[in-house]
């Protein structure tokens, strides 16, 4: 029997299929910008169980873009504010908060009995998304990112099998978590044509302040297309495209 309010998912999704995605649990590697609207999504759609990790607090400058910043919850776990925002809109979902982050200690946990994972680690842990995909290789997990760019968005899906992220990133794969301390995902990556505001004199600005504007259309986006292209996976209607391809979406 489908519950009364996941009853409109039929007809674009089977009774079979909306029943296989309560089934389904997803592992969200940061609880922020694309983290949260990726399990706010989630939890609308059915997905059976989330797996949240983020060390990180709200502050007031995330409420311009993160799904469950707000003036209520400022100086609140992410992970655990999240999984209060996801349990008002679906009571039923199993959600497990690992409020440290993702490390090498913990991260064999954090992946046990996944279906997929989402990579919405803060862009200045970058080892730590290393950490994260070398262990989700080691499980055959597909893993899926995406970033905004001003207004719009690029999704990029890592096959276990395929192209590593160190490989597309240009990180030799036999670098240890601490050698990699410093270094961040090369904005050249996400995409060649990046809006004309962002320059090389303005990104590099970005970096070294280590804080990069963003609007909340742009981290809505890349969710939105992140978690339609998870969900027809895990359902085999239709394959992402695999690095080195990607998805963007632009309206600049």
């Amino acid at each position: 029997m489908i519950k009364e309010q996941f009853k409109r998912n039929l007809g674009i999704m089977s009774v079979e299929e909306v029943e296989a995605l309560h089934e389904k649990t997803i592992a969200i590697a940061g609880c922020g910008c694309i983290g949260g609207f990726s399990a706010e999504l989630l939890a609308r759609i059915g997905v059976g169980k989330l797996v949240l990790a983020d060390p990180d607090t709200f502050d007031i400058s995330n409420i311009n873009r993160q799904c469950a910043a707000t003036h209520l919850t400022v100086g609140q776990r992410k992970a655990e504010a999240l999984k209060d925002h996801l349990k008002a809109i679906n009571p039923d979902m199993n959600i497990e908060c690992y409020n440290e982050g993702v490390n090498e200690t913990n991260i064999h946990a954090f992946l046990e009995n996944v279906d997929y994972v989402i990579d919405a680690i803060d862009y200045f842990a970058f080892p730590d998304s290393v950490v994260l995909h070398r262990a989700a290789r080691k499980k055959d997990l597909f893993i899926a990112t995406a970033v905004a760019l001003g207004f719009g968005t690029s999704v990029l899906t890592f096959d276990p099998s395929g192209m590593t992220l160190e490989e597309y990133t240009g990180v030799p794969e036999d670098m240890t978590v601490d050698e990699l301390q410093g270094k961040t995902f090369p904005p050249s990556a996400y995409t060649p044509s990046l809006p004309e505001y962002a320059t090389e004199k303005n990104v590099a600005e970005w970096l070294e302040n280590r804080s990069i504007p963003t609007l909340s259309v742009g981290q809505a986006l890349g969710p939105g297309v992140l978690v339609s292209k998870m969900i027809l996976h895990l359902l085999d209607r239709k394959q992402p495209k695999i690095v080195p391809d990607y998805f963007q979406l632009q309206f600049e």
